[in-house]
């Protein structure tokens, strides 16, 4: 990551390179993630500069997707031209037959190697998913370098391209400039990871948070408590975790919670050990602090409500415990995974939509 003290993450911009045979669905993937990055940037900074632009790019001679008009509307083109350091293309993965095939879509697009020859002999960036790594394995920026090809094509590219090091099943590879998945399926884990490599960790955090699926964090912003560890629905410990996560604000109290399990007090503590790997009390202050966080992120509420809602008077000392669990302060936690804009913002958004109305 590189980030300047005084202003955040250095700039970067992404160029999307699209051929008549990428596949679509590849590179929409991307532009997920992008859009999604890109907002939670303007919640956590609505008056600076976009560290993130982004932008769909065509060859000489390749016509745009026909729905490049859709595309203009959510694209944010960087208002300043960014050095090749900062500026990362994606190549998708292309639709190929098979992998004769591969190579000839690979040998049709002179425009493209040489475009991508020259960015990365400025120093660019360069990312490509599935069958789009033969474009730079054809250009020998794959030599020396260990990264997975899709099994389906793997025999084809180590004939192709011996001097290519394919020798590993690991979905990703990320080098000093060049970097690779494996399966379309992974894009969205990918690009997110790059993002995180390229500009900011938090904002990758943020992104997987978002756009994957959370069982826990769907659970949580339903009623606001999590199921963390359900062994069987008639079990003591069972009873005890579902009774809690009910009653997270109520004070804590071993005897209430040992009737609530129908066991005793010591039989309690023994098998929720055995079972979750804490005691009641600290699988107590886990709940509240994952209530904690999704409330920080997801609402407006200052901390002492937020504690009073996780059932602690005492903001300082959930504060402390907090601290603690996260590594952080409240305030620090808020500021870097918020994805909830501040009032004054929203407000002055809503103002400006009405006056164009």
């Amino acid at each position: 990551m590189q980030t300047n003290p005084a202003t955040g993450p250095v700039p970067l911009d992404v160029q999307l390179l699209w051929l008549p045979e990428a596949m679509p669905g590849n590179l929409f993937a991307a532009i997920d993630v992008l859009n999604t990055a890109a907002g939670i940037l303007h919640l956590r900074n609505p008056h600076g500069a976009p560290p993130l632009t982004w932008r769909v790019l065509t060859p000489p001679g390749v016509e745009e997707p026909l729905n490049a008009g859709a595309m203009a509307r959510t694209q944010q083109p960087s208002v300043r031209a960014l050095p090749p350091q900062r500026t990362l293309i994606i190549v998708p993965g292309l639709s190929a037959r098979n992998a004769p095939h591969l190579g000839d879509i690979v040998a049709q697009h002179p425009q493209a190697l040489a475009l991508l020859q020259d960015h990365t002999m400025r120093g660019g960036l360069l990312a490509a998913c599935f069958t789009g790594i033969a474009l730079p394995a054809r250009l020998g920026l794959l030599n020396g370098l260990r990264c997975a090809p899709p099994w389906a094509y793997q025999s084809w590219m180590k004939l192709q391209f011996p001097d290519c090091d394919f020798d590993t099943d690991e979905a990703m590879s990320f080098h000093a400039t060049l970097f690779t998945c494996v399966a379309p399926a992974l894009q969205t884990e990918f690009i997110a990871a790059l993002l995180g490599r390229l500009l900011d960790p938090d904002l990758m955090h943020a992104c997987l948070q978002v756009l994957g699926y959370q069982q826990r964090r769907q659970q949580i912003t339903a009623d606001l408590a999590g199921a963390w560890l359900t062994p069987t629905a008639d079990s003591p410990v069972y009873r005890a975790t579902q009774w809690l996560q009910t009653n997270l604000e109520q004070p804590y109290n071993l005897q209430v919670l040992a009737e609530a399990a129908a066991t005793s007090e010591r039989t309690l503590l023994r098998h929720f050990r055995q079972a979750v790997g804490m005691t009641p009390l600290e699988y107590l202050h886990k709940l509240r602090v994952e209530r904690a966080k999704v409330m920080m992120e997801v609402s407006l509420h200052n901390f002492h409500t937020i504690a009073s809602a996780c059932g602690y008077a005492d903001a300082g000392s959930f504060r402390r415990l907090f601290h603690q669990a996260t590594g952080m302060n409240p305030s620090v936690y808020r500021q870097r995974f918020t994805l909830r804009a501040r009032r004054p913002h929203w407000k002055v958004e809503q103002k400006s939509q009405r006056a164009l109305a």
